[in-house]
């Protein structure tokens, strides 16, 4: 029987690393995965703070074949066979149902939030086909055991034994350690029993996929002869957000010609088959249909995807001799690119966490204790941020507003982390004023969202509630840019991590 310090199981970007960067601590890792690389995949927007913490993670554990993906420039630089795609910031676009996009005096139908000065500069989307099967490769020139194509049966006594069946061949791993990074699947808090979470915020769906030849907005807006000229940058070099009045749809240009879509619904489940939805949901916004006129689905294989409910998780999410990722631990919605930086953040605790406790048992469990409840308050965050936008789908200043709450912490979490070389949770989880003005902000307007007619000064006062309450987190001139709506740069330097 193999014996091994730790064993992770799910070896998406997020299992890789955390195998490596723990193999380059010098402990004795083994990483197991059910599946095989390249396959397909979603959560690809990163953000500037998810690629301050892969560059700082890169620098401290010496992994230097990741810092190229923390910059577009360097990217295509040092990896142009793995497909990427520009992201400047973030785009929104409202529709309204059965009409075609109409482009409003000072850009009240938009919104464009610039997270980088210029290409080189800019964040990035990962073609997590090609990412992940990257880092699975580094996993496997490392001296971590790696297995793909494994299905694993899990138990426990003082330590874990991991009984391994691969290709017909069955053998067991001892572990003192599990790091559960299996995503949806939570192999681990299955095992153990543990509750799940269902007390959310927010309830949402989604039906997706892979496309090629998905026209581009912006030749849209050009076909309808709308002004571009006070964008900060192109609209489609971003995470693109059509919002809706039934949810919103995110487009994330690769390339190499592929678009990740996808149509997320503020509902609890999808009752129709995913095409059907799908077909339905771009007849009702024509301008959309447009771009997909002559679209094709490349991936998965067997078509769209259909998700039931988003929002899940777990209320423990780490014990005495176990931890999730924070990808395992639970999961909102994909409306801020939050999952990426996310998991990112709860790797770079989690290793440190193993690196100063490993030998220390008691001090490992208290440090598990809180690595556990900063996972759920962050997820607690992220909930109430996305669900503020949910209950303002129907006015879209409103929604704007909503937007900037989430783009005061993460703003203020980069600045506390590039700025300042300090540690707060995930989007200032931590800070008890800020997680108490976006609770009070959620509680405000779904007031206003029960209401069937909402009075225009109502709304005024609440923008205007918004901006006092945000003052003390709004470092980067948050309300009033120089051009309404467009922001041309918000995010902190991408200073050298400390």
């Amino acid at each position: 029987m193999q014996q091994f310090d730790v064993v992770i199981l799910g070896a998406g970007f997020g299992g890789s690393l955390t195998a490596l960067l723990l193999n380059q601590i010098g402990l004795n890792v083994a990483l197991i995965d059910r599946g095989t690389h390249p396959r397909f995949s979603i959560g690809e927007s990163s953000t500037p703070i998810a690629d301050y913490l892969l560059e700082s993670l890169s620098e401290n554990y010496d992994l230097p074949q990741f810092q190229p993906f923390c910059k577009y420039g360097t990217w295509q630089e040092r990896y142009p066979q793995l497909a990427c795609g520009i992201k400047r910031g973030f785009s929104y676009f409202a529709h309204e149902p059965e009409q075609f996009f109409r482009q409003k005096s000072n850009h009240s139908s938009e919104l464009l939030v610039t997270a980088n000065l210029d290409e080189a500069s800019a964040d990035t989307h990962w073609f997590r086909a090609d990412v992940d099967h990257f880092f699975a490769e580094e996993v496997q020139k490392s001296s971590v055991v790696y297995l793909d194509q494994t299905e694993v049966v899990l138990a426990q006594s003082d330590d874990w034994t991991i009984q391994v069946e691969r290709r017909g061949e069955r053998f067991d791993f001892r572990a003192q350690f599990l790091i559960d990074a299996t995503g949806a699947m939570g192999v681990v808090p299955e095992f153990l029993g543990v509750e799940r979470q269902t007390e959310f915020e927010s309830c949402s769906t989604a039906v997706y996929g892979h496309f090629e030849n998905v026209i581009p907005w912006s030749e849209i807006l050009d076909q309808y002869e709308f002004d571009r000229s006070e964008y900060p940058f192109d609209c489609d070099q971003a995470a693109l957000h059509h919002v809706l009045s039934e949810g919103w749809m995110w487009q994330l240009r690769f390339n190499n010609d592929i678009t990740s879509a996808g149509f997320v619904l503020d509902s609890a489940r999808n009752a129709r088959s995913a095409n059907e939805l799908w077909q339905n949901l771009l007849s009702r916004y024509p301008s959309i249909q447009s771009q997909f006129e002559e679209a094709s689905i490349v991936s998965p294989n067997f078509g769209l995807c259909s998700t039931g409910r988003f929002q899940r998780g777990w209320k423990e999410c780490a014990g005495p001799k176990w931890a999730l990722l924070p990808n395992t631990a639970g999961f909102v919605d994909p409306l801020h690119s939050t999952g990426i930086a996310h998991t990112l953040c709860g790797i770079e605790r989690l290793v440190m966490i193993l690196e100063q406790c490993w030998r220390n048992s008691d001090e490992l469990s208290v440090a598990l204790s809180h690595y556990s409840q900063s996972i759920q308050a962050e997820l607690k965050l992220i909930d109430a941020l996305v669900a503020g936008c949910y209950r303002t789908l129907k006015h879209f200043d409103l929604f704007t507003t909503s937007t900037l709450f989430y783009f005061a912490a993460a703003t203020s979490f980069e600045h506390q982390r590039c700025n300042e070389q300090k540690r707060p949770l995930f989007l200032c989880a931590d800070d008890v004023g800020l997680s108490n003005i976006i609770s009070g902000w959620l509680s405000e307007v779904s007031k206003i969202n029960d209401k069937n007619v909402s009075e225009p000064d109502e709304i005024k006062r609440a923008i205007l509630n918004a901006e006092t309450m945000l003052k003390p987190w709004n470092r980067v001139g948050l309300f009033h840019p120089d051009v309404p709506n467009m922001y041309y740069y918000t995010a902190a330097p991408k200073t050298e991590p400390q």
